[in-house]
């Protein structure tokens, strides 16, 4: 048994007026969530391992996820889901917001992937701009 924490048994996932939930593309393919689960599953453990906190969500009608949370700064989290490439079919972590992550042979690279990406330091505000400040603005006097 994994040592993931799930929201929602797996069962809940499927939702028979959703083909994408249900992983079925109308044409025969092998169910799509189950293998989008499993791959999430090993992700899951391989954040564990970096301390960090991840557990799957599993919401009726919508593609299940990974939810990541830094342990040292829980404001730093994130949902990561596996999904084929609309373009080769191959299977990939994402970042929610549909940036890739790493292919889903390649889990730990996917964990070393999103612990860079939520301890990134964050662009500094500008306050007085109301922008961004960049090393670029301060050469230029900005």
């Amino acid at each position: 048994m994994s040592t993931t924490n799930r929201q929602r048994p797996h069962r809940e996932a499927i939702s028979a007026s959703s083909t994408w939930a249900s992983g079925r593309t109308g044409d025969g393919h092998a169910d799509q969530a189950a293998d989008g689960i499993a791959c999430l599953d090993v992700l899951a453990a391989h954040m564990h391992a970096r301390g960090w906190a991840a557990y799957i969500n599993t919401p009726a009608g919508r593609l299940a996820s990974l939810f990541v949370q830094d342990p040292y700064d829980r404001a730093e989290c994130g949902d990561i889901i596996a999904a084929p490439d609309g373009t080769t079919g191959n299977w990939w972590y994402w970042f929610s917001w549909a940036e890739r992550l790493a292919p889903v042979h390649a889990p730990g690279a996917a964990a070393d992937a999103i612990v860079r990406a939520f301890q990134r330091p964050a662009d500094p505000w500008h306050p007085e701009h109301g922008t961004i400040r960049s090393a670029r603005m301060d050469a230029h006097g900005g």
